[in-house]
């Protein structure tokens, strides 16, 4: 009897601890702070490359790149942009996180023949 009663108790220990509720870093509620938006330049030649970087914090982050005109080359918090004619043009990221939250910043870009 005794042997039982060890075992059962063994048991209801053993689901005890494996029952404890892991954290979760993902849901962790870390605020989203997307702090700057980098450019290597403010101006660039027709069909030249500018490189753009975002420095963000928060769980979960992704990047969504979008320009007034033009194409990208890459993704993530690092990409590249080139546009085909001259004008001021505008490139966007927003950064999004795991909790639903969003920020955005923009840049105004030259190009010039």
């Amino acid at each position: 009897m005794k042997r039982y009663i060890v075992i059962i108790l063994s048991v209801f220990l053993i689901m005890a601890v494996s029952c404890s509720k892991k954290s979760d870093s993902a849901g962790s509620n870390t605020p989203l702070v997307f702090s700057n938006l980098n450019a290597s330049d403010s101006t660039m030649a027709v069909n030249g490359l500018i490189s753009f970087s975002a420095t963000a914090s928060g769980d979960g982050l992704s990047y969504h790149w979008t320009a007034s005109y033009g194409s990208f080359v890459g993704s993530g918090a690092a990409v590249k942009w080139t546009v085909c004619h001259a004008d001021n043009f505008t490139v966007t990221c927003e950064v999004k996180d795991a909790n639903g939250n969003s920020a955005s910043k923009t840049k105004i870009i030259h190009v010039h023949e």
